[in-house]
């Protein structure tokens, strides 16, 4: 875990913790069964269990399953939280009766899904009548000229400080680099078939009716992953600096924000 957040208790907690909280914030009853679709390691899963709720994490990943088998088994709270289980499966060949879970979560992992609108409808078919659905998703496609302006101005500064051990430097000339930066964020988006921003919302207002939308910041995980300050005083203020930063330039509409947050509840007969 050398190369991501996980690092550092203070940079879990400004990536990860931030995630669990925006999720909590937005969770509406006590004791939920709650479905996390795209689990990775369980993080999130058994933070949700530990506040009582019984939960299901699925992965496609078998690592990533037996990562958080592993974390759930030496959890210290493990005789006082709620139900946890994790399983393998991709969510389109996952089998389960419907209508047998109170809230459905896609933590970055709906952007991942081929046909992210059967994916939605599936989640919607899971759901109780009174069920819901948080969101919280990548949309790569809205990096555009302004916002890779920005990620150079940031990650420009953190390497001439000689904080950011990134192989690849970026140059002076500003034009170069930002064409080098938008690249960079569609390269792995077009060779993983990632879906677009328009792809996932379309489904999500179709089939639920909208109780939040907002975009937040997301943009400084990769700039706080490959940076290395010698401090640790020094790494976690630049760390906060950098995310209140983008959202600063979020709330101005200086920057296209890439991470939405939707948070839905059941429309009945739309299935």
């Amino acid at each position: 875990m050398k190369d991501s957040p996980w690092r550092q208790p203070y940079l879990a907690r400004l990536t990860f913790g931030e995630i669990h909280n925006l999720v909590d914030e937005y969770i509406f009853g006590q004791s939920l069964r709650i479905l996390d679709v795209g689990c990775g390691r369980g993080w999130l899963s058994l933070e949700l269990a530990r506040e009582g709720h019984d939960v299901i994490g699925i992965d496609s990943s078998r690592d990533m399953i037996q990562s958080a088998k592993r974390t759930m088994d030496t959890d210290p709270y493990k005789d006082e939280r709620g139900d946890i289980e994790f399983q393998v499966s991709d969510f389109p060949r996952w089998v389960h009766p419907s209508e047998t879970f109170d809230l459905v979560i896609f933590s970055r992992s709906l952007h991942h899904i081929p046909q992210p609108g059967k994916a939605v409808r599936k989640a919607h078919d899971l759901l109780k009548t009174d069920g819901q659905i948080i969101c919280i998703e990548y949309a790569y496609d809205r990096v555009d000229k302004r916002t890779a302006t920005w990620i150079y101005q940031a990650r420009r500064s953190l390497q001439q400080s000689g904080w950011y051990k990134s192989g690849k430097k970026l140059s002076d000339k500003i034009d170069q680099s930002v064409r080098q930066l938008i690249e960079e964020s569609n390269a792995p988006a077009r060779k993983e078939h990632f879906n677009r921003f328009e792809e996932m919302r379309k489904p999500l207002n179709t089939l639920f009716r909208e109780a939040h939308f907002s975009w937040e910041p997301y943009i400084y995980w990769d700039l706080i992953m490959d940076m290395r300050i010698p401090s640790e005083d020094v790494e976690m203020a630049t760390a906060q600096s950098i995310m209140s930063m983008e959202t600063a330039l979020i709330e101005a509409e200086t920057i296209n924000p890439v991470l939405f947050c939707f948070v839905g509840l059941k429309q009945p007969g739309k299935s």
